[in-house]
């Protein structure tokens, strides 16, 4: 088979064409129709508009935001890891983001280029929503402090504790938490097995010299830690959640400990 280029571009340009338009909405509001579109079939919505600069500006008029808030916390996504990755495709793409709207300013003859460009960078924004299901333990613990900060009082939540233990600097508690009792609830995040062998040694710490405190330890994915340093952890820990995917099961155990 011998491949016709002329024939192959004269064939794009006519399918891009037909796939690519301009439509006119009943207040006179002008949009893009494209094969861009979000899982749910959604297309992307590609609003065109005068710039005040003169030349054109296309925006998503918030629509990329709200579609990921159907599964996802906004203030969560806009914070921690993924907010600092959302904020680098916004400089890389030459991108504006305002009160939730992204858009790009261009020219009449530039906007095939501003449309394929700002459509890649609304796709990756979107695709971040992917990073709270991904083993990625930065997001791990971004995830987990939103939920805590959700279901647990501030002034009952202490981040990076130091018990009263010898070297304590050395044995940092993710989270203290107030419980009902008067005892403390220590928790801890377990991305992975370095996490969980150090999880171990600290809590076997407390133990041995004899603190009181009852403990949770919330895995990311607990079928990826290793039998041996799960048993091992098992032996000085206290209840333990399978993964930020079972929130349920986080909410009762919180709420039996937690005033």
């Amino acid at each position: 088979m011998t491949l016709n280029a002329e024939a192959l571009k004269d064939l794009l340009c006519s399918r891009l064409c037909e796939d690519v338009g301009v439509v006119e909405r009943p207040g006179g509001d002008l949009m893009l129709r494209t094969h861009f579109k979000f899982p749910d079939g959604d297309g992307y919505p590609f609003h065109l508009a005068e710039a005040p600069s003169g030349g054109l500006r296309l925006s998503d008029l918030g629509h990329t935001l709200m579609h990921i808030s159907y599964e996802h916390d906004i203030d969560g996504f806009l914070s921690g890891t993924r907010g600092m990755l959302l904020e680098r495709i916004v400089g890389e793409s030459a991108i504006s983001y305002d009160e939730g709207v992204f858009a790009v300013e261009t020219s009449a003859e530039r906007l095939p280029e501003a449309l394929f460009s700002f459509g890649q960078a609304l796709t990756r924004i979107y695709d971040l929503t992917l990073l709270s299901r991904s083993n990625v333990g930065s997001t791990f613990y971004d995830d987990l402090a939103d939920y805590l900060a959700s279901f647990v009082d501030e002034s009952k939540l202490d981040k990076d504790y130091l018990p009263e233990v010898p070297n304590a600097d050395a044995y940092p508690v993710d989270y203290r938490i107030e419980g009902k009792s008067g005892v403390p609830l220590f928790l801890y995040g377990v991305p992975n097995r370095d996490k969980a062998r150090l999880t171990t040694i600290m809590l076997g710490h407390f133990h041995r010299h004899e603190l009181d405190f009852e403990s949770i330890i919330v895995f990311e994915n607990q079928s990826e830690i290793p039998r041996s340093d799960l048993a091992r952890l098992s032996d000085v820990g206290g209840d333990m959640v399978s993964s930020l995917e079972s929130t349920g099961d986080l909410g009762r155990k919180l709420l039996r400990r937690v005033a």
